[in-house]
This record gives structure tokens, sequence and C-alpha cells, in this order.
């Protein structure tokens, strides 16, 4: 015998613990806003979302009755941030670059908005290469990420190959969801390729790239 009770809906979103980041951050991995229908099951998918962004080191989401209308739940979130910078050093050795050194600078969270920023710069006896890249996961406050690639490489074949070679270029790309566990993205990038510093004795195919 199955009695259904009164249909509860969302009467507001209270979000607490987040010191850096904003909360539409919060916001805009919740499943659920106010005025929806209450549903446990997106309610435990908007915690495994929040969980996922890797922004915060615990999250507790919880409802409880509305102390203003018996048909209305509020959805309490309690968040503690965590780091979300990196710093990373590296350095090798490989018979094509000779000695390399390598180091690297990102942050995850960028000034509490959720975007991406990453700088790398890798300094070698024959190579050298400089890259920063930049996305935005929710464009224009939408479920759109974009992003570009910016890259700058060196290589120096002179000892080798009799020649040098520089790279520069970048990209653009952009995704969307197709549905809550698929995603779809496009990339677009350019690059621009020049060889130089060819010695007299390289070999005629070499010479043809001048």
């Amino acid at each position: 015998d199955v009695q259904e009770g009164p249909r509860v809906f969302v009467e507001r979103i209270d979000i607490t613990g987040n010191v850096r980041t904003l909360d539409k951050v919060v916001r805009r991995e919740f499943r659920l806003v106010e005025g929806d229908a209450f549903n446990s099951a997106k309610l435990r998918r908007s915690r495994q979302r929040l969980q996922d962004i890797g922004f915060f080191e615990k999250v507790d989401v919880n409802n409880v009755p509305s102390e203003d209308y018996p048909d209305r739940t509020v959805i309490k979130v309690d968040v503690q941030e965590k780091s979300t910078g990196e710093l990373s050093f590296g350095v090798g050795y490989s018979t094509t670059a000779g000695a390399l050194f390598e180091i690297g600078v990102r942050e995850r969270n960028l000034l509490g908005r959720g975007q991406d920023l990453l700088a790398k710069a890798s300094l070698g006896q024959k190579i050298s290469k400089f890259e920063i890249s930049f996305t935005e996961p929710y464009f224009l406050d939408r479920e759109l990420s974009a992003g570009f690639d910016l890259f700058h490489k060196t290589i120096d074949l002179k000892k080798t190959s009799s020649y040098k070679q520089t790279d520069t270029g970048g990209a653009l790309r952009t995704g969307y969801h197709l549905t809550e566990y698929l995603t779809q993205s496009v990339r677009y990038g350019l690059k621009q390729t020049k060889v130089e510093d060819v010695s007299d004795g390289a070999s005629i195919y070499i010479k043809s790239q001048k």
C-alpha cells in the first residue's frame, strides 16, 4: 500500500566554506536549481561533480526541511578548499635533446573562477620549447569549454644534421557535452616551420626545405 506524499521543491542552495572559489563555480556543477522538484539522484550526482573538479578537499551536500514552507527543502553545501596550484621541475638527458631542464607552472582554479592556466618551459642543449595554454570550462556561462594553446620550439641540429629548425604555432579548441558523461571536442591548429642555418654540406633534401 503506497501513499505518495506531497512533492517537495528546492527553496534555495546555501554554499559555505568557499573562501577563494566563486559561488557560481559551485552552482554550475549542480543538477538542481532553486524552484526544481527535489530529486535525490540529482543531488548525489551534484555532489560527485563537485568532488570531480578537484578544487575541494571535502564536499558535504545535505538537504534540510524549510523553516517557512512544509513543501520546500534547503540544500546546504559545505566545501573545504585545497591548493590548486602546481609547480614542477625536471632535469634529464636524451640523445636527441642533450641535457634538459624543464619548469612548469599551473593553476587549475585561476582567480577562483575555475579557469585552467598552464605555462611550461624546456631548455636543452639542442631543443628549447616554450608553451602556454588556457582553458575556460564554462565559456559565456554555458556548458561550453573554450581555450587556446601557444608554443615556440627551437631545434638546433647543426652538429648532426647541418640545420636549425624553429616551430611556432598555436591552436583554438572548444568542447561541449553530448550527454552527462560524454563530451565532444574540436581543435584547430596552425604551425609555421622555419628551416635555417643550413650548412653547405647538408643533404639536398634539407637544402630544399630552407
